[in-house]
């Protein structure tokens, strides 16, 4: 849907389309350009593209290498030039704007799963201004959904949510008949197995195999553990490994740099985290004092590791597949995984700012409240606690909607739908507020929320 939204933009500037390695980013444009009069690549990994973008000196000799190359005189109207793995090349980076101005013909976009490691390493930057930036994560919930073959189950819990521009006054939840609500529990039970990593889950939707996604977790990891040469060039690795062999130990705990993986500084993992960040292997979740816009990290407070994706993370730590389908959540990694996972969903609702992930803490030295994230949405700042199961105190979050006058407060458990006016003691005076109570698996759907 974002992409046919760009392509219907008059005004449209080149698509630069950002994700981790293996999330499906050259597949995605590639079944987009057949929507296209022509569709043209150029992967600047291979060789022999790289050696043709070396011999041009301008875009417009580009354009007409590339027109000699497809067999045509000129580029027919709607033409998809995809430009693969750009960020190899600082020339074509710089030629972006121009092949957008200079030919109208031309829908460019480009892809990479190394930007950010790249354009530091090397100093330079995509045009300001010139270009829109679009991020590709693993699948989410609904999606995977669809990707098995359950679009009317995704469809009725897609419409369960109500939506910005829905209406005025008092946002109405439809819940699902219980039947219904059974079946995404256990969907969302497979979801946990599977991930959102587009191969894991094709290989579920054909064999439905636990045994079979497993060992595409394992190739998964392997491979880009054997890219980690390629953030550092021929400096020395060594911290890159080491981190990244942790990361699924500190998923979705708090951490600090100097105890990150035994044996290295501070100043090396917090290197090594960029870099991995950089490439979106995980992401650092930021603790912010704040209770309203704009949001500032709390100096010195530990972040939260975020993984890429939660089904190769707790096939890396080893979690039978059997608990993942029986087992209560809050069993399973201390409870963590229900974190996690709506971490993970409420990151693939971001497909255009790549903004950061924010959770609160309180700022006095002898509090420990912890609100689980903050989230952004059209009404404003969303405070969202995370329960394992059905039930829970929610103390963090009272206490932030104490301290920042917002009145509703969202809890994603593992229970189902609730919309409750509450009424709670705090200090010297009484804390009203709504509590929305969702589904675990709506956790994607939190950010698009419209709440009086």
């Amino acid at each position: 849907m974002d992409l046919l939204d760009w392509s219907h933009q008059p005004d449209r500037k080149p698509l630069v389309l950002r994700g981790a390695r293996q999330t499906g980013k050259t597949a995605s444009i590639r079944e987009f350009g057949k929507r296209f009069t022509l569709f043209v690549e150029l992967n600047l990994e291979r060789h022999e593209d790289r050696r043709l973008v070396a011999a041009c000196r301008s875009a417009d000799e580009l354009v007409a290498a590339l027109q000699v190359r497809a067999g045509v005189a000129r580029f027919p109207a709607r033409t998809l030039l995809f430009l693969d793995e750009v960020q190899e090349s600082p020339e074509v980076i710089g030629w972006l704007r121009f092949l957008h101005e200079s030919h109208p013909e031309l829908w460019v976009a480009a892809a990479g799963s190394l930007m950010d490691v790249r354009l530091q390493d090397r100093g330079f930057s995509f045009p300001v201004g010139r270009v829109t930036f679009r991020y590709l994560h693993p699948f989410s919930f609904l999606e995977f959904l669809g990707a098995t073959s359950r679009v009317a189950l995704a469809e009725q819990i897609d419409a369960s949510m109500p939506r910005a521009g829905e209406g005025t006054g008092r946002a109405k939840f439809r819940t699902l008949p219980p039947p219904v609500h059974e079946q995404a529990l256990d969907a969302f039970r497979q979801f946990l197995l599977v991930g959102g990593m587009p191969e894991a889950v094709r290989r579920w939707a054909e064999e439905a195999s636990p045994v079979a996604v497993r060992q595409v977790h394992l190739d998964l990891t392997q491979a880009l553990a054997a890219d980690l040469h390629k953030y550092a060039g021929a400096r020395d690795t060594a911290h890159l490994e080491a981190a990244f062999a942790m990361l699924p130990h500190h998923a979705g705990r708090r951490f600090k740099y100097e105890r990150f993986a035994p044996g290295f500084a501070s100043l090396r993992m917090k290197t090594a985290l960029g870099l991995l960040e950089g490439a979106m292997l995980c992401h650092r979740a930021l603790p912010t004092t704040n209770v309203a816009p704009p949001l500032a990290v709390k100096p010195r407070a530990a972040p939260k590791l975020l993984p890429l994706d939660v089904g190769m993370t707790l096939a890396a730590l080893g979690v039978p597949w059997t608990d993942l389908r029986t087992l209560p959540l809050h069993t399973l990694l201390d409870g963590r995984v229900a974190e996690l996972i709506a971490g993970q969903l409420l990151r693939s609702a971001d497909r255009r700012t790549g903004a950061p992930t924010w959770f609160w803490v309180r700022d006095s030295p002898q509090a420990n409240a912890e609100l689980d994230y903050l989230v952004v949405g059209p009404a404003g700042l969303f405070p969202v606690e995370v329960k394992s199961g059905a039930s829970g105190t929610l103390k963090s979050l009272h206490q932030f909607l104490w301290r920042s006058g917002t009145r509703v407060g969202i809890r994603l458990h593992g229970g189902g739908w609730s919309d409750e006016q509450l009424h709670v003691k705090m200090g010297d005076r009484p804390l009203a507020y709504r509590l929305l109570s969702l589904p675990l698996y709506l956790a994607e759907r939190v950010p698009e929320l419209a709440l009086p």
